[in-house]
């Protein structure tokens, strides 16, 4: 069953249904704050449905952050779930910390978990197209309605804010070029036979590459700068988010100071040892070509494309995939109709304004709103994990922490 239009309204709406959105579901759930019936997730995919797309489409098979990181509240749930179904070979060795999930462990635990609290129930299959703080509640505009609301969670990702080279600006929507992230990317269609150029260095172009590379396929990995080696996405320290953190909240909330902060530690553009060795067999192998120059020129040419690189070397390619990163996570389309909004406060580059202590977006006034923030959008209060599970995590313990005083205290106020 999925939640339609004319049921209830809910006390908390969670917009957003991936990997932070079903943590903040479980976290509401487990600490009995809402009945289900008093609570919706909106999400026109279906549960965990884009993250899971996302990682079939860069050829992912093991995650990269230990197995403690997942969308349950219990760190070993999903350890424990492993033992049960007699799958601890799933669970990847690692040189440093605990082990790692395969993908398939992680999706099937947290389907589990999905199944265990009847989420799919709760799900509103809609798009929200704007939201409207209001001082005793929250209006949610969908494409399928509108939702009235005590509080709005924001569990949203990138969206389709992610980046192309220059050169490839024109040809984005051309069939021969295309982004790995584009929701209609699909790995498996592409052609056996036939020549496969994928720009990036980092892990998503390693994973992509190594995926695709297979007898009769030609794979030209296009990464101007030398491989960088990183286990995580930024220093472990990070993830207590402690003596981090007190430096980030050092500067102003919203500004570019704090921007730029998390810029400087989080390590984009690297992968992790166990890719790096994959993509060393690969061209061990001759698997993959690797192309060390940047692609200076690109041009469509009857169903190819052709690209000429800064050395001159030239390659004719059926397809051209970018694995070239996001955008700004404030650039998606329901962050630029929510900073248009002149109640919010905004900051540097659009970023929402948001109270360090639980996530709420502050208001012009100076007052917290009904909308709190988990996912990306929320790096500049709990730094370059923000986006990762580790980062719904704490994330969860800071919104779920403020909305139990508060929804107690209204449940007070109802009495009298």
């Amino acid at each position: 069953m999925i939640r339609t239009e004319t049921d209830p309204e809910p006390v908390v709406t969670i917009v957003g249904g991936g990997v932070h959105g079903v943590h903040l579901a479980v976290r509401l759930l487990q600490a009995e704050l809402v009945d289900p019936c008093e609570l919706c997730v909106i999400d026109p995919a279906g549960l965990l449905e884009s993250f899971r797309r996302k990682c079939r489409q860069c050829g992912m098979v093991e995650f990269r952050s230990p197995f403690v990181h997942h969308v349950d509240t219990d760190p070993f749930s999903l350890r424990d779930f492993a033992r049960a179904q007699s799958r601890e070979d799933e669970l990847v060795s690692s040189t440093v910390g605990a082990d790692r999930p395969t993908v398939s462990l992680f999706f099937d635990h947290a389907a589990w978990l999905c199944d265990q609290h009847d989420l799919e129930s709760i799900r509103f299959d809609a798009r929200v197209t704007d939201i409207t703080d209001r001082r005793d509640g929250v209006e949610i505009e969908t494409n399928r309605g509108h939702i009235n609301s005590q509080w709005c969670l924001l569990a949203v990702g990138h969206g389709r804010s992610f980046t192309y080279p220059e050169w490839a600006t024109d040809l984005a929507s051309t069939e021969p070029v295309t982004h790995v992230w584009d929701p209609g990317f699909d790995p498996d269609a592409i052609e056996e036979m036939s020549t496969v150029g994928i720009v990036g260095g980092g892990i998503t172009a390693a994973q992509l590459a190594t995926t695709l590379a297979q007898p009769g396929r030609d794979v030209v990995l296009f990464a101007r700068s030398p491989f960088r080696v990183e286990t995580l996405e930024a220093s472990t320290d990070w993830m207590h988010f402690s003596g981090g953190i007190e430096a980030l909240h050092g500067h102003p909330p919203g500004s570019r100071a704090r921007e730029e902060l998390v810029s400087d530690v989080r390590y984009d553009g690297t992968m992790p040892p166990y890719v790096f060795r994959r993509v060393q067999r690969a061209l061990e192998r001759r698997w993959i070509e690797l192309e060390r120059s940047e692609i200076a020129v690109a041009t469509e040419a009857g169903g190819t494309v052709v690209v000429t690189c800064r050395d001159d070397s030239a390659f004719c390619l059926d397809n051209l995939i970018c694995a070239t990163g996001f955008g700004s996570p404030y650039d998606g389309s329901l962050f630029h109709h929510l900073r248009k909004q002149p109640t919010l406060q905004t900051g540097y580059r659009g970023a929402p304004v948001l109270d360090d202590d639980t996530l709420r977006w502050m208001r012009q006034d100076g007052t917290p709103s009904r909308i709190a923030v988990s996912g990306v959008a929320a790096q500049q209060v709990l730094g370059p994990f923000a986006r990762n599970v580790i980062g719904a995590r704490r994330a969860g313990k800071l919104i779920v922490g403020f909305l139990e005083s508060e929804l107690n205290a209204e449940k007070q106020t109802t009495k009298l």
